[in-house]
């Protein structure tokens, strides 16, 4: 009788500690990113960016580019883009013979870019633009 007892108890025991329920973990936000859309202003070097720009930044690494806000009738160029720190660089064409390059600052958050563009590689000379996430 005192080993069934004993085993009655240890039966007892292991079960309360199985159906106890353990603490959720707090879910880790995702690390920001570029990816997503962004719209904003494009402009020539010496005036104040007002033409509609707008950008779909990929998981893969690739972007789509648009020359205005409405993405339905907008230009489409097709690029690559990268992101070191807080600075993003693409590359993108319009058409074989029509490439672009821009390199921008963007904030901590990944919601905020301003940057320069120019033809070809070049990231500069062309003007100056901003994008807010959406």
């Amino acid at each position: 009788m005192k080993h069934l007892f004993t085993g009655f108890a240890c039966l007892l025991i292991t079960c309360c500690f199985i159906s106890c329920k353990k603490e959720k973990e707090c879910p880790v936000p995702d690390a920001p990113s570029m990816v997503g859309f962004w719209q904003g202003k494009y402009g020539g070097s010496t005036v104040y960016p007002t033409s509609g720009y707008a950008a779909l930044f990929r998981s893969n690494g690739t972007v789509r580019i648009y020359d205005g806000t409405d993405t339905a009738t907008a230009g489409k160029a097709e690029g690559t883009y990268n992101v070191s720190g807080n600075t993003v660089t693409a590359t993108y064409n319009y058409s074989p013979s029509i490439q672009y390059s821009i390199s921008a600052t963007v904030d901590s958050k990944f919601t905020f870019l301003e940057g320069t563009y120019g033809s070809g590689t070049n990231t500069t000379n062309g003007g100056r633009w901003f994008m807010n996430k959406k």
